[in-house]
């Protein structure tokens, strides 16, 4: 028990902890308010003296306009007319209204089921069906007549409503239904008859046969292309593997350039690779299009497959394509952006490296982007509103966001890592406490790879210090220690003749920014003399350079004689403990 005002060893971390969940608690709170809290938009789309609940929203394919609600009427896949009727605000109890929705329904109803009588008795010659229209208690009536019966099948009654939204007087409007009415079951009588059936499976027979031969054609297309996208992605490979360098230290800048034109040849093919197979699934559909348009049991399916299948289509293949464009113009940029040195970059190689980083971090936004507009079309073609769907993503934005502080701290490094230039891509870093090759960079971690072949991930904002060890040149910090006995000047002039030697050699000359420089004798210890040697590298050239230069420095001093520094120790005999003997002469002992 602790006594009252003490506060526990763990206490700050309990109020830590809550404040965490409190602030999580109150973003969820935030979000579900403004979710289910009545917007003032809505409030201000009813009518005076309309209550909130009395007021519907139109059902899907009705339109509603002020004090009318339009529809309109399909038969056989394709629509004939639009209908009006007075607007229902509250379709649970319509009272004696009748829903624009309702009427349309029962017009069609009437149609098939003309229409089914007509053909029940003879396929092979149907009854005609003919339409007319008559004023029955003072009200216009469309009616058919099939064959030569005696009785009329009523159709649908011309109201005033469909008067004023048509601006037409009653007679005319039922006129030009009734002539619309009358060609349409005519087509409809004619494409059901046993000829017309035979004559329509002939035609989907032979868009089958069209779009299979099509498809085949495209299919070997992208065969080729595969087998030159393979070819490319060997050479890609063989590049790698040219590389003199080990690739945990500097990877591909002898063949960085090389690299990039063989990547934008590969993402070409995979252009054109796309456009091809897009091209298959586009024949595809309108192929299946097609041919359910040529039956009339099916025709209502073909207007369903030229919709959202071919809109979603349209989204998908439009944003890849974007996607792809992005890509080639990005690699064009980079080009540009190398050949014109718009940062002021000393070095060709550093700008190669830098401009590379930069260009895949923007890429990496571009496919954000491109891939959250691709959500956005589709949801919003489902009918979910654009803007609830923005508004949606703010608040989960905001919620994520006060609950993994974390990732805006990442990325806000990361920014700064790449404009300042601090590393890039193929650069050998170190972070304490790890070290090897940037493998990738984008805004939120940077991966390393080390000498064993680990890849390290750190997170952006876990980076406070960066030693980078190829920025521009590097630098090979040598220190021999020799045999304390040894002369000075002959070792130095030695190292002098050794290092001019070196230099000279085309080979090494080309990866050393200047001749090695002998600093001369730095300590002189026990252990002997300490000569620091300095050598001025190319970038991620300092360890080549320094094993070929202390492979040949071991073999000047086996050569010449001259001993590695090691640690010298003598022993002296003396007087005994109490200062009191023999006074010998001391006999130094070494090791």
């Amino acid at each position: 028990m602790t006594r009252c005002g003490t506060a526990l060893p763990n206490q700050p971390m309990i109020h830590v902890h809550q404040r965490r969940w409190r602030k999580r608690a109150i973003a969820l709170g935030v979000f579900f308010f403004i979710l289910l809290f009545p917007w003032p938009s809505v409030a201000q789309g009813m009518l005076p003296g309309m209550s909130q609940t009395g007021v519907a929203p139109p059902p899907p394919g009705v339109t509603r306009l002020g004090e009318l609600e339009i529809t309109e009427v399909r038969f056989d896949g394709s629509d004939l007319f639009t209908i009006a009727a007075p607007t229902v605000r509250d379709r649970t109890h319509p009272g004696e209204a009748i829903p624009v929705e309702v009427r349309a329904e029962l017009i069609q109803s009437n149609l098939r089921r003309v229409l089914h009588s007509a053909l029940a008795k003879r396929r092979r010659s149907p009854e005609l069906v003919n339409i007319g229209v008559a004023r029955l208690n003072n009200v216009l009536v469309i009616s058919a007549r099939i064959g030569q019966a005696e009785r009329t099948t009523r159709l649908l009654t011309v109201t005033e409503a469909d008067s004023d939204y048509h601006q037409l007087p009653p007679d005319t409007l039922a006129q030009q239904w009734r002539d619309i009415l009358q060609a349409q079951m005519n087509r409809a009588v004619q494409e059901r008859t046993h000829t017309a059936l035979i004559a329509q499976v002939q035609e989907a027979l032979l868009i089958s046969l069209r779009v299979a031969g099509g498809s085949f054609l495209l299919f070997l297309g992208q065969q080729v292309l595969l087998r030159q996208h393979q070819h490319l992605q060997g050479q890609l490979e063989r590049v790698v593997t040219q590389t003199s360098e080990p690739e945990w230290l500097f990877p591909f800048l002898p063949h960085l350039r090389q690299h990039f034109f063989l990547k934008q040849r590969i993402k070409l093919i995979r252009l054109v690779r796309y456009l091809l197979l897009w091209g298959q699934v586009a024949l595809w559909l309108l192929g299946v299009a097609a041919v359910l348009r040529l039956f009339p049991m099916t025709r209502w399916l073909s207007s369903q497959v030229y919709g959202l299948p071919i809109l979603w289509m349209v989204v998908w293949f439009g944003t890849g394509l974007l996607n792809q464009f992005a890509d080639l113009a990005l690699d064009r940029l980079r080009v540009f952006w190398e050949q014109n040195n718009l940062l002021k970059f000393a070095d060709t190689q550093r700008r190669t490296l830098r401009v590379s980083t930069t260009v895949e971090v923007m890429r990496s936004c571009k496919t954000a982007v491109i891939y959250l507009t691709r959500l956005v079309v589709i949801l919003g073609s489902l009918g979910v509103p654009v803007s609830s769907i923005l508004a949606v993503g703010g608040f989960l934005a905001l919620a994520i966001s006060l609950g993994s502080q974390n990732l805006i701290k990442d990325i806000i490094n990361g920014l700064l890592i790449v404009w300042e230039d601090q590393y890039g891509i193929g650069d050998v870093v170190e972070i304490d406490p790890y070290s090897g090759v940037v493998e990738n960079l984008n805004l939120r971690i940077t991966q390393l790879r080390n000498a064993e072949g680990k890849l390290i991930t750190i997170p952006n904002s876990m980076i406070t210090k960066v030693a980078n060890l190829t920025r521009t040149w590097s630098r090979v910090n040598l220190e021999l220690w020799v045999d304390v006995e040894t002369n000075p000047d002959r070792l130095l002039s030695l190292l002098e003749d050794l290092s001019r030697r070196f230099y000279e050699e085309p080979e090494w000359q080309l990866k050393m920014l200047e001749p090695p420089q002998i600093l001369g004798i730095d300590e002189i210890t026990a252990s002997g003399l300490l000569v620091r040697i300095w050598m001025k590298t190319q970038p991620g050239q300092q360890w080549t350079v320094g094993r070929e230069f202390r492979r040949r420095l071991l073999n000047l001093m086996a050569a010449e004689g001259i001993a590695v520094g090691r640690l010298h120790q003598q022993l002296h005999w003396g007087g005994d403990r109490n200062g009191q003997g023999e006074n010998v002469n001391p006999s130094p002992l070494e090791s």
